[in-house]
């Protein structure tokens, strides 16, 4: 016998298929449709390719025994499936092919998510989906290679958001401060970790006294009768005004305006230079429209006097920001996007979520955002402060 014809294939029988489902198991009450599509070509290197599809009332499966998407085993392996008769001894075997088949997971077709036509395309695309289409063996293997290297961005996002939530808490990762003994409550608010609700969690009173709120109570009655509402402000600011304007309660209303002043006058504040604080002609510029009340009570809280200046130390700068994150959750239904507080905070991504947690909201990843709920996300109730070089004052 030739060396040809003793390793030339069968031609392709199908008795019984093993399926294996990547995702486990379906249902038991599953209504699996499954079909078995065959080439019926004339190249007789196709012949022996075949796509199994299955359809559910939920999701549609595919698998196929050829390309390169991962399969159980070989084209060119045979499985049998060996039957034992006790009655002879003997073993009948059969023919069996195996498949693993993905989901199909394909979102509905709006006007975004069409194709687009080929002429929109760039010269590098047009040259990748000619390859991928047309080109050799070699170039088609080039082009997987590259779109294999690709990187989504919001599937990035989103692992590298839940992977550094996860990481615990460190008393080195706030910022340092004078104090030689301090806890991270220290940044917070006056807070009852132990409430059963979150609206128990902070109270109003205890971010700002009563003259506070009764300041801002005038101009809060302006902003809500404006319709327009100026661009220089920040994101966050026209997000708390928006919801502010949809309450149905005039009292929710107001207090909910209130709130979004203040968050803007302490956004205001620690956006300014040191050197705006340390000369009376600095701080009579600072915060122009914030009604002098206010204005005393935030340069009296949140700064101190060092050598006959007034400084914004490094723990100040942690409690006014702690202050806006609380003050964001309590007038937005204590959830907050994560994306509007990176806009509207001088913050980066790993110091929010450090003071996120200290303040007890969760991460939640399905939404890029953060929630307080109960229970609360614990924290290190105490550590030691590193007395900091000069480098630690704002200049």
């Amino acid at each position: 016998m030739s060396k040809h014809s003793a390793t030339r294939r069968l031609p392709y029988r199908t008795a019984h298929l093993r399926m294996t489902f990547a995702n486990g198991r379906p249902l038991e009450n599953a209504n699996l449709q499954v079909k078995l599509h065959h080439n019926n070509s004339g190249n007789f290197r196709d012949q022996d390719k075949r796509i199994l599809t299955v359809e559910t009332t939920k999701l549609d499966y595919v698998g196929k025994n050829f390309g390169e998407e991962p399969r159980p085993l070989f084209a060119n392996q045979s499985v049998f499936l060996g039957v034992l008769n006790k009655a002879t001894g003997k073993m009948k075997l059969i023919e069996t092919s195996a498949y693993c088949v993905s989901p199909i997971l394909s979102a509905k077709n709006t006007a975004s998510d069409l194709v687009l036509p080929f002429e929109s395309l760039t010269y590098a695309e047009k040259q990748q989906a000619i390859s991928s289409e047309f080109g050799t063996k070699r170039s088609q293997q080039m082009v997987n290679r590259r779109n294999q290297y690709k990187v989504n961005a919001q599937n990035m996002s989103g692992a590298i958001d839940q992977a550094t939530t996860s990481v615990t808490l460190e008393p080195k990762m706030l910022k340092e401060d004078l104090t030689t003994h301090e806890t991270f409550a220290a940044v917070l608010p006056k807070c009852n970790r132990e409430a059963s609700t979150v609206e128990d969690v902070y109270k109003l009173e205890s971010i700002a006294p009563d003259h506070v709120w009764e300041s801002l109570a005038s101009p809060a009655k302006v902003l809500l009768r404006e319709e327009q509402i100026e661009s220089k402000t920040s994101v966050l600011f026209q997000q708390l005004i928006t919801n502010s304007k949809s309450r149905k309660n005039e009292d929710d209303k107001i207090r909910t305006a209130c709130i979004a002043l203040y968050v803007e006058y302490l956004i205001t504040f620690l956006k300014c230079r040191g050197r705006e604080l340390q000369n009376s002609k600095g701080q009579d510029n600072l915060l122009n429209d914030c009604p002098p009340r206010v204005k005393q009570y935030i340069l009296k809280e949140y700064t101190e006097t060092h050598h006959q200046r007034k400084v914004r130390s490094n723990l100040n700068e942690d409690r006014a920001t702690c202050c806006v994150l609380i003050l964001s959750l309590m007038a937005n239904k204590y959830k907050q996007s994560v994306k509007t507080l990176l806009q509207s905070l001088s913050i980066n991504r790993d110091r929010l979520n450090n003071l996120m947690k200290v303040v007890g909201a969760t991460y939640v990843s399905d939404r890029n955002s953060y929630e307080l709920k109960i229970p609360l996300a614990k924290f290190f109730k105490a550590h030691k402060r590193v007395k900091p070089s000069n480098k630690g004052w704002n200049k």
